[in-house]
């Protein structure tokens, strides 16, 4: 296979909350919009029904996904799935997002991606997006992940740059370099789209993965994954009546911020689509916002609502508490819930397939 043909991989890490998956769909936008270039994307996370997959398929990009933890433990299946979408879509690049408590990821994805798939894959420098309004507080965080990822990026994408003030930019990329003293640092704002095209132009370029680096024993991230449990769920339901679907996901996030403090949630990421109109909504710590909404915020025909929440929380609770969140907006809006399943567990440690330590 000559290098002309080899499909150009991109790997996007970052902790929960930072933007990723947002960031992802705006990329592909541009790309394709801006320079027709097309970009298919690997979705991943916990549960077996994902919002960010829901969230890419409705802004009109193709998608595959990896459930029930992070790629580096089925690489065989992430790799799997990356051929698929080269044979059937052949697109100009591929995406591909870990999960965000994802840890070693040049050492346990893009090192053997490389090594073991060199005339299919070209692999761009890995890029982590860190949330520019925590930036600055990561290293006095008891939460050992976050750091850890911007230790392995070459790239840092430092997000929601219309949030912080220039004191807090520099405060911001202070932290960075004193983690990754040789990261190259970009700021942007998925609410503006200013930064977005610099980092879309370094996924059209030449640029490579040059970085290596040893994993760290999974082991000393155990405890703070192990903390956390994960809520997925996906709701068949029937409007009676026209719903705002805006009002009811703030509904389902005010529901589970009351229970919680701000530091126990990780994310919490809703989305309701239909044929017609979709919205997807995203809670962190104690701050919402919403990530898309496509067509009309209201909805009348069968749609999915789907719920995926990792929190630090034991999975009985957690379970509890989103479920009659669900009911409340059940009882409170114009709809039926024709069908429904759901998972929340606290997940094993990972195993990478392949890790060099």
């Amino acid at each position: 296979m000559s290098e002309k043909t080899r499909t150009r991989f991109v790997v996007i890490g970052g902790y929960l909350g930072a933007g990723k998956t947002t960031l992802t769909v705006n990329l592909a936008r541009v790309l394709k919009e801006k320079y027709g270039k097309s970009t298919a994307i690997i979705t991943n996370d916990q549960g077996h029904a994902l919002v960010d997959t829901e969230y890419v398929q409705g802004a009109g990009f193709d998608v595959k996904e990896i459930v029930g933890g992070c790629f580096c433990s089925t690489f065989p299946e992430f790799v799997k799935n990356a051929r698929s979408i080269v044979q059937i879509k052949k697109p100009d690049f591929i995406i591909a997002e870990p999960i965000g408590t994802s840890t070693n990821i040049l050492s346990s994805v893009i090192e053997p991606l490389k090594m073991q798939y060199p005339e299919e894959f070209e692999v761009a420098p890995f890029m982590v997006v860190v949330d520019g309004t925590k930036a600055a507080k990561m290293e006095s965080s008891k939460k050992l992940i976050p750091a850890h990822q911007v230790k392995e990026a070459e790239i840092v994408l430092l997000s929601k740059n219309d949030l912080i003030n220039k004191d807090g930019e520099t405060a911001a990329e202070a932290a960075i370099k004193n983690l990754a003293p040789e990261a190259t640092i970009y700021k942007y704002s998925s609410k503006t789209l200013e930064g977005v095209d610099e980092i879309a132009q370094i996924i059209m370029s030449s640029a490579v993965n040059t970085k290596m680096q040893k994993g760290e024993n999974t082991a000393k991230f155990a405890n703070e994954k192990s903390s956390m449990s994960w809520y997925s769920s996906i709701n068949e339901i029937k409007p009676l009546d026209k719903i705002d679907m805006y009002d009811l996901s703030m509904s389902i996030m005010k529901s589970i911020a009351a229970e919680y403090t701000p530091d126990e949630i990780a994310h919490v990421k809703i989305v309701i689509s239909s044929p017609s109109a979709g919205v997807k909504m995203s809670l962190v710590c104690d701050s919402v916002q919403t990530d898309g909404i496509h067509g009309s915020r209201y909805v009348s025909d069968e749609a999915k609502l789907i719920v995926n929440a990792p929190v630090t929380s034991d999975p009985e609770r957690l379970g509890k508490i989103i479920r009659a969140a669900v009911e409340t907006v059940k009882q409170t809006y114009p709809m039926e819930i024709i069908d429904s399943s759901e998972s929340c567990y606290s997940p094993t440690p990972e195993t990478p397939v392949f890790i060099t330590l």
